[in-house]
């Protein structure tokens, strides 16, 4: 089985090019460039490219360097203000995401000017984090604000026992209600439905913790199905109720990553759906839009590659299609965020084979809007 691929550091390598002369001998450096993923054209109308964060200055004016580049990062919306609008939703997205062992980067997306709004700071960095929202907070006459929640993850030092330590957020030790419940240390992936906030803990207790825009959260019963790696979950409409999906990915090539459910919000119960069709991977994307769950991308599990296919599953016939084709060159660890009926994708890393057939991993910075409306 090949390896697959865990982010622990962020880097790249800049290449400087020396020629001089010496004792009338010339040095040239020989060093290979570094590489680049290959860039694709789309081949719908349904998707758009967008400016690239690589593009962008950094707040203080400051222009990024090569090794600066975001290749990973959560995403979520600010606010629902406008979503009677449609696709025509202009609202921001949060971001925020590492560029080493020592730098966060943080900022914003502006849609109605296709910009970006890029700060940097000096931090500890986490991996693998979850970002929830947003969250409408309710007064006396009705919504007053919108907020996100970054939570969880973890950090890597060498000064930890055990080379990384788990982050456990306030809002994720708060206990409002006294039970004693507490989330465990791993990995969490959440989603949203209802204005509320869920998420599961990625082991085989296979927790789910819910979260309202109080910033209470409480323990709801285990996931029913299996976990053999990693879940991925999101979220789609049906009669005007945020239903939870999942699918429960597999590292193990003898495992299919196949597993999909649905989860009712009001009833606690996960529901086993149609499997997914596609081709074994790991490390897929999902998102959900309406009332449809889109996932795929990933990558191969017994070849040195990734996946660009989308597919699309109808929550009405509870039947799969393969729908797009990314034109992106990331196919792990890509980012979305959903603004009424437009996605937002991108970032990532690139997965392929050097000469030997072993995997090789390019971060990249594209990013695109993708309307599957527009089909």
């Amino acid at each position: 089985m090949k390896n697959n691929f865990n982010l622990l550091t962020i880097s790249c390598l800049i290449v400087i090019s020396v020629s001089c002369q010496k004792n009338g001998v010339e040095l040239i450096d020989k060093t290979t460039p570094s590489e680049t993923a290959p860039t694709y054209t789309p081949n719908s109308p349904m998707w758009k490219k967008l400016v690239s964060p690589s593009n962008s200055r950094f707040t203080n004016g400051v222009l990024k360097t090569e090794q600066e580049n975001l290749y990973t990062c959560v995403m979520a919306r600010t606010d629902t203000v406008n979503d009677h609008l449609k696709i025509d939703n202009f609202s921001h997205i949060n971001i925020i995401g590492n560029l080493d062992a020592q730098t966060i980067i943080s900022g914003e997306y502006v849609p109605e000017n296709n910009y970006w709004v890029i700060r940097k700071t000096e931090g500890i960095p986490r991996y693998s984090p979850i970002l929830l929202g947003p969250f409408a907070a309710v007064g006396r006459f009705g919504v007053i604000g919108y907020f996100t929640l970054l939570g969880a993850g973890y950090s890597v030092n060498e000064s930890y026992p055990a080379g990384f330590q788990f982050i456990k957020d306030w809002w994720l030790q708060s206990d409002y209600n006294q039970t004693g419940d507490v989330v465990n240390n791993v990995i969490l992936t959440g989603f949203m439905a209802n204005n509320a906030g869920y998420f599961l803990e990625n082991d085989n207790n296979k927790q789910v913790w819910y979260i309202n825009n109080g910033q209470i959260y409480e323990k709801r019963k285990a996931f029913s199905g299996n976990f053999v790696g990693r879940f991925a979950t999101s979220s789609a409409k049906i009669n005007k109720k945020d239903y939870g999906y999942l699918v429960s990915e597999s590292q193990d090539e003898k495992v299919k990553t196949k597993e999909f459910y649905q989860y009712n919000t009001d009833l606690d119960i996960w529901t086993r759906k149609a499997d997914f069709p596609g081709e074994d991977r790991y490390e897929g994307v999902i998102f959900g839009i309406n009332d449809k769950i889109y996932y795929g991308l990933g990558q191969s599990k017994t070849d040195a590659k990734g996946f660009r296919d989308i597919w699309q599953y109808d929550t009405q016939t509870d039947k799969w299609s393969n729908f797009a084709t990314y034109p992106g060159s990331g196919n792990i660890k890509v980012s979305t965020a959903i603004v009424s009926g437009k996605v937002y994708i991108g970032m990532g890393y690139y997965v392929g084979a050097t000469a030997i057939n072993t995997e090789k991993y390019i971060g990249v910075s594209d990013f695109w809007q993708f309307v599957p409306s527009l089909k």
